[in-house]
């Protein structure tokens, strides 16, 4: 599994590659610093070496997209890809500041590194989502499928409906009263990322309306009640547990939607900042 190895893929051998390529390059730019007579910058030879590598850098990163597509590539595993790709973006973070001699002004120059950083930044988001969602997803649907979740709640509804024909009025009041709020409640959708729902709270609240009505159920109407509250308990108990599991997918995928356009927009400053700098 990917989320599993990913920062320790191959006995953490990118980790290591990625802090001796740090190291090699913080030695270097110190003697580059020491022995140039002018400012580093992005002009001079090695400034252009650091900016050259950065480039580089920045096309591998963009070559995961395809290296996923491509099945039949024998180009290293996915899951070393993927390894690689976390620490040569922070090696980004590094080398780009070098190549500017660690300067920057308001231009299109320092807005390229700056959408490049927040690619990065939400990259290392991306990974901790990986790295903790998968895991939970699995936990969730090791008890139960969220078909058979959604198969079990529509027989539950039926049942419900079974117990409260030819009921008195406060059953059937109990009865209307639900199937309302299941019709309001909708596990899905991207409100769930902000309004997260709690199943032990959501299962006590309904408890406590339950005790409520059942003074107002006939005596004779009682073992149906406790039934119907069982199968109301039930239901809850089931609609949370759709909506976490729906939270956790809808927060990896809105991390995509975020980092794609960023992406974009980091490419084409990447692409000006590279006109501008060779035709200008």
């Amino acid at each position: 599994m990917v989320a599993g190895t990913l920062l320790t893929y191959g006995g953490k051998r990118y980790l290591w590659i990625g802090l001796t390529a740090g190291i090699v390059l913080l030695v270097s730019y110190y003697y580059y610093y020491r022995t140039h007579h002018l400012s580093p910058s992005g002009s001079t030879p090695i400034g252009l070496i650091y900016g050259w590598l950065g480039f580089i850098a920045i096309l591998i990163l963009m070559f995961l997209g395809i290296r996923k597509r491509w099945h039949a590539s024998h180009w290293g595993t996915m899951q070393g890809w993927t390894s690689g790709h976390v620490y040569l973006g922070l090696l980004t973070l590094l080398v780009i500041p070098m190549h500017a001699g660690f300067r920057f002004g308001w231009d299109v120059h320092t807005l390229a590194f700056a959408l490049l950083a927040i690619v990065v930044l939400s990259g290392m988001v991306g990974v901790w989502l990986y790295l903790t969602i998968p895991p939970k997803l699995t936990h969730y649907e090791s008890g139960m499928l969220p078909d058979k979740a959604e198969a079990e709640i529509n027989q539950t509804l039926k049942e419900l409906k079974s117990l409260a024909v030819e009921k008195s009025d406060a059953f059937q009041r109990a009865y209307a009263q639900h199937s309302a709020r299941s019709h309001d409640v909708k596990p899905q959708g991207w409100r769930l990322l902000f309004k997260p729902r709690d199943a032990t709270a959501s299962i006590g609240e309904r408890t406590r309306e339950l005790r409520q009505l059942v003074a107002q159920i006939p005596p004779a109407e009682q073992d149906s009640f406790s039934k119907f509250s069982g199968l109301v308990l039930r239901q809850t108990e089931l609609e949370a547990f759709l909506a976490s599991e729906m939270r956790m997918k809808n927060a990896l995928e809105s991390w995509l939607y975020v980092l794609l356009p960023l992406s974009a927009a980091m490419s084409a400053a990447v692409a000006v900042h590279l006109l501008v700098v060779l035709y200008y």
